[in-house]
């Protein structure tokens, strides 16, 4: 009996070829697209997940009170966690990661470079333990202060073998000698310690010591700290206890703590351009939702052309019922092709993964493992036919239990079931499409927006080589180069919650607010910058030679006005100000004291997601120096120079051969809105596929409709009515499904992609017109989609129609 089912359902599906490749292709882009967005969000919320007892470890991490702002990369006092230690009973222990600062190692006096190496204490393989090649690395590891351990392809390029490397000493820049006591296997790629190698920390506890705690919980923001929680211990319980401790003990009174689950991290807490991350896990989630869009409009789509068939049947159904089968039968018959569809999906699936998965990860820059991503697959297959099962069950029980000795029981009820599917199918496809409306006008305005800074034929070069001033002397004798701008850290950062280097709080000024700290931008730049890059100066002046009272710095700084705003100063010119510096003694972090000497007009520093932070501009004598600098070339000719400095690099030692250092002010300005431009690709994307599939849908349901609909247009054309007006009486139908979509969705996606805005200081509105012009569209898909059939039944013969009736 089975066997004869699937045979039936075979011929069944060749004999309704058009509308089971529709069904299938659609349901096959849904299921794929899905299962690639629950891979993707699962891959990557699982980092480290493979160490013992990861769900019980968590980094410690802390946010100002006073400005709500995360302190970078999570870094906190190294006192924080032997506190913690001794009055958190719920701590079963504890690892600590020191900061590094890109030191150079030299091994029997050939240069190494500068290795990424990771300072941490003794505890930190005892809560990460690694796979061991070579030598030990057990719960004695780094306790002796002259030993380390390197990765496998760390000491494979530089000793030949992991055993080779075993015993040999390096020495660091400065001078503090290692020997190598093991080897470590590399760590996989989805792990936040991928690190070259591990050091123990030789100066920062030794220089603490003679710091007093007030002094270190003030001052010492330097080390991420990674707590392991005993089992059974709340975290939520945890967390509120937790939060308020650095307050309530008066430790520091401008500090709460908190905690974050070692698999999120990476999104959480490390700077994007540290970690390498190059989608957040917004737009992961964000691709989930669109691929559960797409599954469910590819679900509506093959339930309505399910509908539209069996109803189409329904003299084989009849046939059957006649013959002696029962309502039961009919169903396993349904059933069985539904199956059969299913099990192509499957096929289908499988296959367009196996031959996209490369792909997917170039793109995303991710990894696919193909256990796992098949697994999650077969489970998003189970639970399509399980909604497929039910809802066919649900849709087409009054009509197969009506049908017996019957032509159709209700054509107005099974029409509007179909109706209520395709509407489904218009509502998502509303929604995706404002949603890429709106996102390509915001996508086009940030592309558009002026920076308030000359970045025309602009070049932004790292300087991560080790001979960074003949590099520039090179550059400088570019035909092709117009001028160099010298800096220290200014650079355009993603937003002004991670500013790196160039962040700053704890700024002091006259009259300043008690408890008010805010985040401040600094950087160090050539005397000509303002000039070069065509700022313009509203109140005093810029940094004359006169001003260098400090050698090669002056005395005088630049700020913006957003930091003349903050700091409520009428008349800022004069005025005396203190901004924490980049050197430390054991009485604390050391200030510079500086005077106002100008204000220039805002401009953007980060991204448009924030508003222009308070700036202050300090000034220095040109040198070579500086972590970034820029390069002005002639019109017309950035490839030209992109190319020729490219080509420079390699000869100056860069500590990374394959990383790319110098790139276009454009390129640089079009990455920082990379993940609204990757988002408009996606919402795109969804567009483009819910249209595809929504017009195929109404294509063979308006194929459908017309040929069950013959004699009623033949009655209509003899009685009179014209072909315009049989065209628009179809239109009409389909037209108020549109408006009745656009109605439901279009507020809905201004609501969503509203909310989306809200994370930009610098957006456009919604506008009215927008909503008219996506309403439009829609409509335009529709008619084109039915006009062929229309047309084509509208102008039929109404004699010939009679006949074959």
């Amino acid at each position: 009996m089975l066997l004869h089912y699937f045979k039936i359902a075979w011929r069944n599906l060749l004999k309704y070829r058009t509308q089971s490749i529709i069904s299938i292709v659609g349901l096959t882009i849904g299921v794929v697209f899905f299962t690639y967005g629950y891979h993707w969000y699962s891959y990557e919320t699982t980092y480290d997940s493979f160490h013992p007892d990861s769900k019980r470890i968590y980094h410690l991490y802390g946010t100002l009170k006073s400005s709500g702002k995360q302190i970078e990369n999570g870094r906190l006092p190294y006192i924080a966690a032997e506190k913690l230690t001794h009055l958190f009973p719920e701590i079963e222990s504890v690892a600590i990661l020191y900061p590094t600062y890109g030191v150079p190692f030299k091994h029997n006096d050939r240069d190494l470079g500068y290795p990424s190496f990771e300072n941490v204490d003794e505890r930190f393989f005892q809560m990460f333990p690694p796979k061991v090649v070579a030598g030990e690395v057990d719960e004695n590891a780094l306790m002796n202060k002259d030993e380390m351990i390197i990765t496998e392809s760390y000491a494979r390029k530089h000793f030949d073998s992991p055993e080779d490397a075993l015993g040999e000493t390096m020495v660091s820049g400065y001078n503090q000698s290692y020997v190598i006591k093991g080897v470590i296997a590399d760590p996989p790629i989805n792990s936040i310690f991928r690190k070259e190698g591990y050091v123990p920390d030789t100066q920062g506890r030794a220089f603490l010591v003679r710091v007093d705690e007030a002094t270190q919980w003030r001052d010492m923001h330097d080390t991420r700290i990674y707590l392991k929680m005993k089992e059974d211990v709340d975290p939520d319980h945890f967390r509120k206890k937790l939060y308020t401790f650095a307050i309530e003990h008066k430790f520091n009174e401008d500090l709460y703590l908190e905690i974050c689950p070692l698999p999120l991290v990476r999104f959480t807490l490390m700077n994007v351009q540290e970690s390498q991350i190059r989608y957040d896990v917004k737009y992961i989630r964000m691709f989930i939702f669109v691929g559960l869009l797409l599954l469910f409009i590819a679900l509506f789509n093959y339930l309505n052309i399910l509908h539209s068939s069996t109803v189409a049947r329904f003299r084989e159904i009849n046939l059957r019922r006649v013959t002696g089968a029962s309502i039961r039968n009919i169903y396993q018959q349904l059933f069985v092709e539904i199956t059969l569809h299913i099990a192509i999906v499957a096929l289908l699936s499988f296959c367009c993964i196996e031959i996209t998965s490369g792909l997917f990860e170039r793109i995303f820059g991710t990894v696919v493992s193909s256990s796992l991503i098949n697994t999650k697959l077969i489970f998003t297959i189970l639970l399509t036919a399980i909604f497929l099962y039910c809802t066919a069950f649900a849709i087409l029980f009054r009509f197969v239990r009506k049908s017996a000795l019957k032509r159709i029981h209700s054509v107005k009820h099974n029409f509007t079931t179909g109706r209520i599917t395709l509407l489904l199918q218009l509502i998502i496809s509303s929604f995706a499409i404002m949603s890429a409306f709106v996102t390509w006008k915001q996508v086009d305005y940030m592309n558009r927006v002026d920076w308030g800074i000359d970045t025309e034929n602009l070049l932004q070069i790292q300087m991560k080589v080790r001979d960074r001033e003949p590099l520039l002397e090179e550059i400088e004798k570019l035909p092709m180069v117009k001028d160099v701008i010298h800096t220290a850290f200014f650079t355009l950062s993603q937003t002004s919650d991670k500013l790196g280097p160039s962040g700053v709080t704890g700024v002091n000024w006259d009259k300043k607010p008690m408890d008010f700290n805010p985040l401040f931008q600094t950087f160090e730049v050539d005397a000509d910058f303002i000039e070069k890059m065509k700022l313009e100066i509203i109140e005093g002046r810029g940094i004359i030679e006169e001003d260098f009272t400090r050698g090669n710095t002056a005395g005088k700084v630049l700020i913006n006005q957003s930091a003349q705003k903050i700091m409520e100063m009428d008349d800022p010119l004069g005025q005396s100000i203190s901004v924490p510096g980049n050197w430390y003694t054991a009485e604390g972090r050391g200030v510079d004291h500086y005077e106002i000497a100008g204000v220039v007009e805002d401009f953007h520093t980060v991204g448009l997601q924030s508003e222009i932070p308070p700036l202050i501009i300090k000034v220095m004598k040109e040198s070579g120096g500086g972590y970034f600098n820029y390069i002005r070339v002639m019109p017309g000719l950035e490839e030209a120079a992109l190319e020729a400095i490219t080509n420079l690099i390699p000869k100056f030692r860069p500590d990374n051969e394959n990383e790319s250092l110098v790139v276009s002010m454009r390129q640089l300005l079009s990455d920082l809105s990379k993940n609204e431009q990757n988002q408009l690709r996606l919402f795109a994307t969804l567009a483009s596929l819910c249209i595809l599939i929504t017009v195929f849908g109404i294509y063979s349901v308006s194929q459908r409709e017309t040929r069950r609909r013959r004699k009623e247009i033949a009655i209509r054309k003899t009685a009179g009515a014209k072909s315009n007006e049989i065209m628009n009486m179809f239109f009409r139908e389909y037209l108020t499904l549109t408006l009745i979509a656009v109605v439901v969705a279009l507020p809905l996606s201004g609501l969503f992609m509203e909310q989306w805005l809200q994370n930009f200081a610098y957006r456009i509105t919604i506008s009215w017109w927008m909503y008219g012009a996506v309403s439009l569209i829609i409509a335009s898909i529709v008619i084109l989609a039915i006009v062929i059939q229309v047309a084509r039944a509208a102008n039929q013969n109404p004699a010939e129609v009679v006949k074959s009736e």
